[in-house]
């Protein structure tokens, strides 16, 4: 009897040893997948990871103030300030990307066509060099609107309006 609980323990122990063991999984020079309880060699490339920063995107436009009622001294005050300097007006044509079956980039193109103002659309699922580029402007989904320097993720009017009016 002590022989089989001697032996219990010494296989609980061996198994419990042998479920902390780190595994490695890598592709090598074949294509095929190797997977190890040895790291990989210190000749495998990693893979590149982009990192964005907050200066790689536009920030977002601010909130339009409300007009409110102003008494007669808000009134001159608001006059006697110096007027804002002229906004720069968007003169470039709007690129999109966007798939066929996305209703939000219909609303986009319908918009865009309704104010005349030029665009050219890319669908994403039947050109790969469209879907290439979406990827590398880091879209994750359509429509992805681009007006000059400034990438929009989906679609508002508001939105679209700003940057088309405050364009670089």
């Amino acid at each position: 009897m002590p022989t089989r609980t001697l032996l219990s323990i010494l296989i609980l122990h061996l198994s419990c040893s042998l479920a902390g063991a780190e595994m490695y999984q890598w592709v090598d020079g074949k294509g095929t997948v190797v997977i190890t309880d040895t790291p990989p060699p210190p000749s495998k490339k990693r893979k590149k990871v982009k990192v964005y920063n907050d200066g790689d995107f536009a920030p977002a436009p601010p909130p339009q103030p409300t007009p409110a009622k102003r008494s007669a001294k808000g009134a001159a005050a608001a006059e006697a300030q110096p007027a804002s300097p002229k906004k720069e007006h968007f003169t470039g044509t709007v690129e999109m990307y966007v798939t066929s079956w996305c209703g939000y980039c219909r609303r986009a193109e319908s918009y865009l066509k309704s104010k005349g103002i030029p665009y050219v659309a890319y669908d994403i699922e039947k050109d790969s060099a469209a879907r290439q580029r979406h990827r590398e402007l880091g879209g994750n989904g359509v429509p992805l609107i681009i007006i000059g320097s400034n990438k929009m993720s989906g679609f508002s009017p508001e939105t679209l309006e700003y940057y088309l009016n405050n364009g670089r």
